[in-house]
């Protein structure tokens, strides 16, 4: 099946795409608006427009104000302030900040905040190769996860769950996944 530029290329970034890790993060204190430079870069799969940022310092603040991060240290913002920013602003996209902070709070209290940090990284980086790898190869499609610890239901589902919602918005925004789709072929399998 050939899909349409526009996902074709959203296909590629997001294959392609490896998140950084806990430790590649900066190591020294930084302004908001070097810490939105970053978050910025790392998130442009978002495709947020300049009208609607994903992340800004009014955000910052509030994140603060809610304690879904760590306060500042002398205005500067460390990396674990960085991750915890990536991290909330991924999951916004598809819930609400308060089961944003239970949600960080939890996966700290399994891992600690190195690992679950990575650990989300590497599930989303997988679930995006999990959606997006056969998008265009086959006209049907059977998603099939592997065996899951407990531990891990809440973190697979909810990654799941991001690339679900970004690989749906985009096929929206694209008016379909194919060019045949345009044309009223394939009526079952979209809408």
């Amino acid at each position: 099946m050939k899909l349409k530029p526009e996902l074709e290329d959203y296909q590629q970034q997001l294959l392609n795409l490896t998140f950084i890790r806990f430790d590649e993060l900066p190591d020294f204190g930084l302004y908001s608006d070097q810490v939105i430079a970053i978050i910025e870069k790392q998130l442009s799969f978002l495709n947020a427009t300049q009208e609607e940022r994903i992340i800004t310092p009014a955000m910052i603040n509030n994140y603060v104000k809610l304690q879904l991060i760590d306060k500042p240290e002398r205005k500067k913002y460390y990396k674990t302030h960085i991750a915890q920013l990536i991290v909330i602003t991924l999951l916004k996209q598809v819930l609400p900040l308060s089961e944003v902070k239970k949600g960080l709070e939890l996966q700290v209290s399994i891992r600690g905040f190195q690992i679950a940090f990575d650990t989300f990284c590497q599930e989303l980086e997988y679930a995006f190769r999990m959606l997006f790898r056969d998008l265009d190869k086959k006209e049907h499609f059977t998603y099939t996860l592997e065996d899951i610890h407990s531990e891990n239901i809440a973190l697979k589902m909810i990654t799941l769950s991001l690339a679900s919602k970004l690989l749906t918005q985009k096929i929206i925004l694209v008016d379909g996944v194919s060019h045949a789709s345009q044309k009223g072929e394939n009526t079952n399998d979209e809408i």
